[in-house]
């Protein structure tokens, strides 16, 4: 969502006020944060993965308060007790992928140098976790004063209207930070005897020469999750199985992607981390050859969403090539949705583009909030006046009826023809204060400033947060 960029760039210095002075005083007790909006992003083979939906507000406390306490995400615990990634390096956030990166070649380093391996992952993890653990242990960090303390705890509260569990959000780097630096409590356990511990996030592999270490701390490790109500996952838990959990899935045709380019690897995934590194060399240097042969593998009707996954890959220099697979990919592939959006960045033809999208809108019956959400960016970045957009907006307004989020990004996109003008004059004038209503103010940023103003002025009387939107979206 656009919007949030919008406030934090436009209105920072206020919304900072704001929160302080009304959110976090006893003395308004009418202001507080929000209950977020649930969504649901999508895994591989039809999975969703529950999370929610940060306010403006809300998501810049997250940011600010994790940022300001920044020294509490600390490095690993020793080279004996290794984890990697979300923390900050000299005052900057570590990029993931590099730190699993760096996870990945420790983990391979490890299995030459040992004789056992034990790997397992926590099970739904964020969605586990209890907020009154995570707010006790970040008060109780050195160096993290009461008022944040109390603050943090009243944020995880109320952002979840109360209910203690799954409040936690996914995908966004000041939450995995945290969610990464409380499971340390694992790393400091002086009852764990496996030569080597390396973690990513709730990811675990234990090294050893005994055997019987590791299945003993493998026991001791889920008597201390089990303290947080936290379970390890039996499917995902694997013994001297070097290979990994990706190498159990591979496709058959894998085989024939390995003789097209040579050299490749599939990485992993890991808590939230679902990404293929392709070293940018192989992807320019592919003959007419190979990228034949790699869009003759996306049409065998046995391809699996991992390999699919890695073929756009490797032709994401090669984006116009795929239009023609493009129906079938969207069809289906629904989890790739975030990955085809990128990719359309780079297709030239987007009049071809929109009518694609278009046709595929209008032929399936059913969506997934996740699909329809990326769709709408993509045509908000990739396709804005070209083609049959227009209609694809209609259209996407249309089908997320039911989606809060998805349509709130529709109607944040600033077009004023095609009837979302009205659309959205429609809502700001209810008084409703909600992702609807926030994006729809978004909206309105192409308008002349008197006609914008005029409607957000009484928009901005019906809610602390419709106000700090409307200033926000004034000062564009």
């Amino acid at each position: 969502m656009k919007t949030n960029l919008i406030v934090l760039e436009h209105y920072e210095k206020e919304l900072a006020a704001y929160i302080s002075s009304r959110v976090l005083s006893e003395d308004h007790p009418a202001d507080s944060f929000l209950p977020q909006q649930t969504v649901h992003a999508t895994k591989p083979r039809g999975h969703l993965r529950r999370t929610v939906k940060l306010d403006p507000v809300a998501e810049y406390f997250l940011y600010d308060v994790v940022y300001r306490n920044k020294a509490l995400f600390r490095r690993q615990v020793s080279n004996e007790r290794r984890s990697f990634g979300y923390r900050f390096k000299d005052g900057e956030p570590i990029s993931v992928h590099t730190a699993y990166l760096d996870y990945k070649a420790s983990i391979e380093e490890l299995a030459t140098s040992f004789s056992h391996r034990l790997q397992f992952d926590i099970a739904c993890y964020f969605n586990s976790l209890y907020h009154h653990d995570i707010a006790h242990w970040f008060a109780g960090n050195d160096g993290v004063s009461e008022a944040d303390a109390d603050a943090v705890g009243k944020f995880f509260r109320e952002i979840n209207a109360g209910r203690s569990v799954d409040f936690l959000p996914h995908g966004i780097y000041p939450a995995k930070m945290v969610g990464n630096e409380f499971l340390k409590f694992v790393d400091l356990s002086g009852m764990l005897k496996s030569t080597v511990i390396s973690r990513f996030m709730d990811d675990f592999n234990l090294f050893d020469n005994d055997e019987a270490v590791l299945r003993q701390d493998f026991y001791r490790i889920q008597q201390l999750l089990g303290q947080f109500g936290l379970n390890v996952n039996p499917s995902k838990t694997h013994f001297d199985n070097n290979s990994g959990r990706v190498e159990d899935t591979l496709s058959a045709l894998h085989d024939s992607l390995s003789h097209i380019v040579q050299g490749i690897a599939q990485l992993e995934g890991a808590s939230g981390v679902d990404f293929v590194e392709v070293e940018e060399e192989v992807v320019l240097g592919l003959s007419n050859e190979q990228v034949t042969s790699l869009l003759t593998l996306l049409r065998d009707e046995s391809l699996e969403e991992a390999d699919a996954d890695l073929i756009l890959g490797f032709l994401r220099s090669h984006s116009d090539d795929i239009l023609e697979h493009l129906p079938t990919l969207l069809r289906r592939f629904p989890n790739l949705i975030k990955h085809l959006y990128s990719l359309c960045a780079t297709i030239t033809d987007k009049p071809a583009l929109s009518s694609i999208l278009l046709d595929y809108l209008k032929s399936e019956s059913y969506f997934v909030e996740y699909q329809l959400f990326w769709i709408a960016c993509l045509v908000e970045d990739h396709l804005m006046g070209a083609g049959c957009y227009g209609e694809v907006l209609v259209r996407l307004y249309e089908l997320s009826r039911d989606f809060r989020i998805a349509q709130a990004k529709v109607l944040e996109i600033p077009e004023q023809g095609y009837g979302m003008k009205e659309l959205r004059s429609e809502i700001l004038k209810t008084g409703q204060s909600d992702w609807l209503s926030w994006a729809s103010a978004s909206g309105t940023r192409t308008l002349k400033k008197a006609e914008r103003n005029y409607t957000l002025d009484y928009f901005s009387k019906c809610s602390p947060l419709n106000f700090v939107i409307s200033e926000s979206i004034k000062r564009v």
